[in-house]
């Protein structure tokens, strides 16, 4: 595998990393009632981290073994369309991320969308083409790290319409990760 740093995509994934770190808490105990229990959530999934990569593992393999006998065609059009639907509800969470009012909520799941949308696009554009091994390796670490962050978020008070079309745009990236992936 490649050194990280030079790839654009890398790159791009560090600057967002830091996009919302200006934000400030508001001083309310509920701000920081929602900051602590992220946090605490966040550290409960990491240490489940394991399990996750199961699931997420479990779902990639569904996926694999449904088009095991497709066409290529097929194949091609089953990850367009899955990294589409991905796209379309990433869109919808960001924009409607913007009525959170938990600073801490928001800045989670913003910061994580716009890593997802990161990772959709680089799809999009087949950079993975250039170093398959580099950017699966990219594209799973952000995938399963947005797979802890989500069983986070859907903890907390968010809307459900936002948690499912997050929890949907997830499982189809990371059957589109796993098409790529044949």
């Amino acid at each position: 595998m490649n050194n990280l740093e030079p790839l654009k995509l890398f790159q791009d994934l560090q600057l967002v990393s830091t996009k919302y770190t200006t934000l400030k808490l508001k001083d309310t105990e509920k701000e920081l009632q929602d900051n602590k229990k992220l946090n605490s959530l966040l550290e409960f999934y990491k240490s489940s981290i394991d399990q996750i990569k199961e699931k997420s593992n479990f779902v990639s393999k569904q996926t694999r073994d449904e088009l095991r006998n497709a066409s290529s065609k097929d194949i091609y059009k089953a990850l367009t369309d899955l990294n589409n639907l991905a796209y379309d509800k990433y869109l919808f969470v960001k924009n409607s991320a913007i009525d959170i009012e938990s600073t801490t909520i928001k800045a989670v799941m913003l910061s994580t969308v716009d890593e997802l949308i990161l990772i959709n696009k680089s799809i999009k554009n087949k950079e993975y083409l250039e170093d398959k091994n580099t950017y699966l390796y990219i594209y799973e670490k952000i995938l399963v790290n947005s797979f802890m962050t989500f069983l986070a978020l859907k903890d907390m008070d968010i809307e459900n319409k936002k948690r499912n079309n997050l929890s949907q745009a997830i499982l189809s990236q990371i059957k589109t990760l796993s098409i790529i992936s044949m």
